[in-house]
């Protein structure tokens, strides 16, 4: 019995994280699998039925519903999803008691008054309507959907002003909203709680779908969390379709596409950033270190060479030129590029480690353990370090 209800709830959890990343399809299987193990679990149909919403499956939505309030008959989120539901299914009036008994119990729940008021508007109350709407408001003047709404009732009243006044200002509340949610979700992934940080990204872009630093911040989360390309790279596109020159959007895409070995896509994508900015330093080393993985070697030293002309103290343009004549096994050269880093930033641990690599293919040990001691002594989990560490211990060893 124990390990059926550990695996019932970890199935349950995966499926929470698939809801969160608005991926409502793959989250409904696991509630599936969840429920087969018991039918009756609370969290798993409230789950199930709320993402059966957002796809727009409405009426098996309330079937999820139903089973919890067959249970739980005062259970206040099975309540206010179903009268979600039937307020879609144009059943006004059924959803009006559902949300006054959501009210009854718990009368400051701002939600059910917001979306009682739709339903009473879509009935021909816009009087009744507008109060319920007014209430939330006292308490909550930036509420999004309050607002909304009252510019759509507002609207059906032929109060264009006062409308167009209300859709402003709901527009400026969910703005401010998607970026406090941003802001949250940016904190908690330089926590590295990237789980955290997904649910606040995709909050932000709920209230507003054109947050372009949301919209890179939870594709490029995604790809740290290890979901695959098919499911990152829309969101870097849909930021593309608002501004074809966002370049965050360009670059993340590009390293994507470096990093599976579509290098000429990764080309394409660093061309991009530099038909309107020339200058632009990252654009131009990845286009280099993505044309040397296409054998075009002289015009990958040229970018990088081009990048450091530009900015001579830029350290990961010095570290793209030493990766690429380290590849060449043009070491002493390398060596010249990656000490011209380590001058810059004494504690950059990448240049640390790769002149322990130039060194140790120099054959130059000593040395080399002396730069991965280094580059252990500032980062311990360094394993390139600890590998070539290894090696090299295994060769004094043996000599």
């Amino acid at each position: 019995m124990f390990s059926s209800t550990k695996n019932e709830w970890s199935i349950i959890n995966k499926g929470l994280n698939w809801e969160h990343c608005d991926e409502f399809a793959k989250a409904i299987q696991h509630f599936d699998k969840a429920l087969k193990i018991d039918p009756q679990n609370v969290v798993a149909n409230l789950h199930k039925g709320k993402s059966l919403y957002q796809i727009n499956r409405f009426a098996e939505a309330l079937q999820c519903f139903d089973q919890i309030l067959q249970i739980d008959p005062k259970n206040i989120d099975a309540l206010h999803n179903k009268g979600l539901c039937l307020e879609k299914l144009a059943r006004y009036d059924h959803a009006v008691l559902l949300f006054s008994q959501v009210l009854e119990i718990d009368s400051n729940y701002s939600d059910s008054k917001v979306y009682m008021a739709v339903c009473k508007s879509s009935l021909g109350m816009h009087g009744q309507a507008i109060e319920l709407l007014d209430d939330v408001l006292r308490d909550d003047p930036e509420n999004p959907a309050a607002l909304y709404n009252k510019s759509t009732v507002l609207g059906r009243m032929d109060k264009k002003s006062e409308s167009i006044f209300y859709l402003n200002k709901a527009i400026e509340a969910d703005s401010m909203l998607s970026n406090t949610c941003y802001e949250k979700g940016k904190l908690l992934t330089g926590q590295s709680k990237h789980e955290e940080a997904i649910k606040w990204y995709s909050q932000a872009l709920r209230h507003d779908p054109k947050n372009l630093d949301a919209l890179i911040a939870k594709g490029w989360t995604l790809d740290l969390a290890g979901f695959s390309t098919k499911d990152v790279l829309p969101f870097f596109d849909r930021a593309l379709e608002i501004n074809p020159k966002f370049t965050d959007a360009w670059l993340n895409k590009g390293f994507i596409f470096d990093r599976i070995g579509l290098f000429k896509k990764a080309v394409e994508c660093f061309q991009k950033i530099l038909e309107y900015d020339p200058k632009n330093i990252r654009a131009l080393y990845s286009k280099g270190v993505s044309l040397y993985s296409l054998k075009d070697y002289s015009a990958a030293i040229f970018f990088c060479q081009e990048s450091i002309r530009l900015d001579p103290t830029n350290v990961k343009a010095l570290c793209s030129m030493v990766w690429i004549l380290e590849h060449r096994k043009n070491y002493d050269e390398a060596l010249k590029y990656c000490n011209m880093a380590l001058q810059i930033d004494p504690d950059y641990v990448y240049a640390i480690s790769y002149k322990g690599k130039i060194l140790f293919s120099l054959k130059n040990y000593d040395e080399a353990l002396k730069c991965y001691d280094r580059a252990l002594q500032l980062d311990p989990e360094n394993q390139t370090a600890i590998y070539y560490k290894n090696i090299i211990l295994d060769k004094i060893r043996k000599d």
